[in-house]
């Protein structure tokens, strides 16, 4: 058995801080001062105080918000972060009011790292749809 890089453990439990606690301050251990967070099908880019700002507006919504980091894959200055999410919609979210549906959401992020092994650049990528179908809000699919 391996242990789990310092890397990793890092991550692991700033992720938890900053999206389970809302310690959103956690982030300023992991993430670069130039950091750049882009959500794939969006051509935002978020610096570190929106990206904080955007937990502290889902977990107001989520409240009860929990989220496990399934793996972890560390390669050179590149680290793949999957995960799990759930809540429930309890306040009203980007114009969504509170549905008080329980939801689970998936996703996975590509982290670029500086050479001090903080985070730097973050694509996210999720399906957004997969929030709304869970909260019950209709979406029209182009196919």
């Amino acid at each position: 058995m391996t242990t789990e890089s310092a890397l990793k453990a890092r991550l692991r439990e700033t992720w938890r801080r900053a999206w389970d606690e809302g310690e959103v301050e956690a982030l300023d251990d992991l993430v670069a001062d130039d950091y750049e967070r882009t959500t794939n099908g969006s051509e935002r880019v978020l610096s570190a105080a929106e990206f904080k700002a955007e937990i502290v507006d889902t977990r107001r919504a989520f409240p009860d918000l929990t989220t496990t980091v399934t793996a972890v894959v560390e390669d050179g200055g590149t680290v793949a972060v999957f995960w799990t999410s759930t809540g429930t919609h309890r306040a009203e979210l980007q114009g969504v009011p509170a549905t008080r549906r329980s939801v689970t959401i998936h996703g996975s992020n590509l982290c670029h790292l500086d050479d001090e092994g903080r985070v730097r650049r973050e694509l996210v990528t999720w399906d957004p749809s997969q929030l709304l179908d869970a909260l019950g809000i209709q979406t029209v699919r182009h196919d």
